[in-house]
Order: C-alpha cells, then sequence, then structure tokens
C-alpha cells in the first residue's frame, strides 16, 4: 500500500512538471512581434503538453510496472519461504528414531519351551508327544513291573512340575530389561522430533506388548501341561489298579488279596 502511495506521488510530480517544461518551452521559442511583448505559439504550446503528457504517463506506466514487478518478487519469496518450511517439516517427520526396541519372540518362546524338556517331563513342546504320552500313560491296563511303574508315573508328575516352574521363573527373570526398554520408550516418547518418531515408539511399545502377551500364553500353556500331567499321573494308578484286579479276578483264583506293606501301593490288590 505504501508503495502504490508513493508512486502515485511520483506520477503527480512528474505530469507536473511535464507541463512546467512543456510551457517554459513554448514561452522561450516565441518571438517579438511588435511592442516587446512576447508571442505565444499556441499550436506549439499545445503539441509540447501533449509530449510531456505522454512522456509522464509512460513514466509513470513504468513505475507502475516495476511496482507489481516488486509485489510478484515479494509473492514468490513469500511462497518459497512456505515451501521451504513445509521441507523443514516433512524432514523432521520423516527422521527415524536412532535405537529401536522389538520384541523378540521367537527367542522368547524357543527359551521357554527349552526349559520343559527337563528330564521326564511332558509338555506340548515335546515333538512327540502323540507317541510319548500313551507310552507313559497306557491306561487300563496292569503293570507288568509295578515298582518301574510307579516310579516312572512319579517321576514324570514331578518332573512336568519342575520344568513348570523353571520356565515360570524364566518368565520373570527378564522384568528388569523389560523396564529398561520402556524407559526408553518413555524418554523417546519425550523427545520425539517427529511424527514418524513418534508413530516408531508406538510401534515399539507394540511389539514389547506382543511379546508380553507371547510369554503370557506360554505360561498358561506350561501350567496347562503340568496339571494335565499330574492329572495323568493319579488316574494311571487308579486305572492300572482296577486293571490289576479286573485280571486277578478273570484267572479264577479264590485266594483273598492283599496289600504289600510298605510297598507304597495302597490297597492295589496283588494277585
Amino acid at each position: 500500500m505504501r508503495e502504490r502511495t508513493r508512486n502515485g506521488r511520483r506520477m503527480r510530480r512528474g505530469a507536473g512538471l511535464g507541463v512546467a517544461l512543456a510551457l517554459a518551452l513554448a514561452v522561450g521559442t516565441g518571438g517579438p512581434a511588435g511592442a516587446g511583448l512576447p508571442v505565444i505559439d499556441v499550436s506549439n504550446l499545445a503539441q509540447n503538453i501533449i509530449t510531456a503528457i505522454r512522456q509522464t504517463i509512460a513514466v509513470a506506466q513504468q513505475a507502475s510496472q516495476l511496482a507489481n514487478e516488486g509485489t510478484m518478487i515479494a509473492n514468490q519469496v513469500e511462497h518459497l519461504a512456505r515451501q521451504l518450511q513445509m521441507l523443514e517439516d516433512m524432514l523432521a517427520n520423516s527422521r527415524h528414531a536412532q535405537d529401536l526396541t522389538w520384541g523378540e519372540v521367537d527367542q522368547v518362546m524357543a527359551s521357554l519351551a527349552n526349559a520343559l524338556d527337563l528330564g521326564m517331563s511332558i509338555s506340548y513342546a515335546m515333538g512327540d508327544l502323540a507317541t510319548a504320552f500313551p507310552d507313559r500313560f497306557p491306561g487300563y491296563v496292569a503293570p507288568t513291573d509295578w515298582t518301574v511303574a510307579y516310579r516312572d508315573w512319579s517321576q514324570t508328575a514331578l518332573d512336568s512340575l519342575l520344568a513348570t516352574m523353571t520356565a515360570a521363573g524364566l518368565n520373570v527373570a527378564d522384568a528388569p530389561s523389560v523396564d529398561a526398554a520402556l524407559d526408553m520408550l518413555r524418554v523417546e516418547n519425550r523427545t520425539a522430533e517427529g511424527r514418524m518418531e513418534a508413530l516408531q515408539v508406538g510401534n515399539q511399545l507394540a511389539s514389547l506388548q506382543i511379546e508380553e502377551m507371547t510369554k503370557l500364553r506360554q505360561l498358561v500353556a506350561t501350567q496347562i501341561s503340568a496339571q494335565n500331567a499330574y492329572f495323568a499321573a493319579q488316574e494311571e494308578k487308579r486305572a492300572a489298579g482296577e486293571a490289576a484286579a479286573r485280571d486277578w479276578i478273570s484267572r479264577g483264583v479264590h485266594a483273598v488279596p492283599t496289600a504289600v506293606p510298605d510297598a507304597g501301593f495302597d490297597t492295589v490288590p496283588r494277585p
């Protein structure tokens, strides 16, 4: 606005100077024609005035053109500044975090599964579970050697329980490392400089949550394995005792069976 005002003033000053110059030239060119009075050439005066006005208009047009070009340059500079700000914003929002923390699910699952492979324990992680379970607990079948059978049933239940506690210990042993990872994510969240870094913090947190949920799922499966091993040992004892009684009755032996003292077989009949 100020630029336009200055241009208008220049135009008016230029026009006034042009008219004054034309008048001076017209008066100066007139010669004496009688009693010493100047004679004005009206035609020459008019032509000089027209020329001066045209020059003034040309100067005003040039000034207006320069003012428009200055406005265009200012707009272009402002547009370039906005583009520069957009590029800087894109650069900040596309910057990746330096250190990323991701949950290592496969490694955790493998270590917990290895903890279940203990002695005679039975768990879901066994590759031959479909054959090992019926071999260990055949069901309604009388053992040929009760001492070995009771030892195997008891050892299977105890090893399964111990493996479960070992896996539970490994599950909670990495609590300090999990806390350290969460502390680092809190710091990254507070110091994130763009959307990309903020999104990466959220992705890392989601990855850690998946890891913890996976460990919890594995711990539940481990507990189920231990419970089933214990229940299977108890059921096998009952089924084997009933099968032994059936075999004794089927052989037609009429002597009353008695339990062997201090054999650990409770009231399991001995033929």
